[in-house]
């Protein structure tokens, strides 16, 4: 039993000292493993974020879940305007909203700060965003007969399935991200 706990323990570490190095960036803040084994373990099912960026003048972060996640940025009219492909969760305390965030099949519409995750991979034909707070507006970002938007709020689950031309907006049934997200809350 003490071999697994230290296995674990060296893994965990090594996972850690690898993450760490990844994605050099003049506002990237990497998670420090004091911080990360206080708060979460190999056990959950959300993993270790692999990275956190400010994204706005604010305290706003982009926590990276998947750390092959891209993020691009411009500014269009004074407007903030961000590119996603991956799985990332996001934390707006506020700065200039509304916030536009773009994957291959949604346009995201950030109007009041929130906590939210998207999972968004360019090659997939589906996606999703989990909320735990705030108030979202998302539409397709394709071509639909069917073009109405959805406004998310606290504990929304948004999916879209581009190859059945389907979107849908139901409450979050699980707590999985609410738990990640209170366990990993660095203050």
């Amino acid at each position: 039993m003490m071999f697994s706990k230290s296995l674990a323990s060296i893994l965990l570490n090594t996972l850690i000292f690898f993450f760490s190095g990844c994605g050099s960036s003049t506002t990237n803040n990497n998670i420090k493993e004091a911080d990360i084994s206080k708060k979460l373990s190999l056990n959950d099912s959300i993993p270790i974020p692999s990275k956190i960026e400010n994204i706005l003048s604010d305290s706003s972060k982009v926590f990276y879940i998947d750390n092959s996640s891209l993020l691009i940025d411009t500014q269009v009219n004074d407007q903030k305007k961000i590119k996603l492909n991956g799985d990332v969760f996001f934390n707006i305390e506020g700065g200039n909203l509304p916030l536009y965030i773009f994957t291959s099949l949604m346009e995201i519409q950030v109007l009041t700060p929130s906590a939210f995750r998207v999972t968004a991979y360019d090659e997939d034909q589906g996606q999703s965003i989990e909320t735990l707070k705030g108030t979202i507006r998302v539409s397709k970002a394709y071509p639909s007969p069917f073009p109405d938007p959805d406004t998310l709020r606290e504990n929304n689950l948004y999916m879209i399935n581009k190859s059945i031309d389907l979107s849908e907006k139901e409450n979050l049934d699980d707590n999985k991200l609410s738990v990640w997200w209170n366990k990993l809350k660095i203050k």
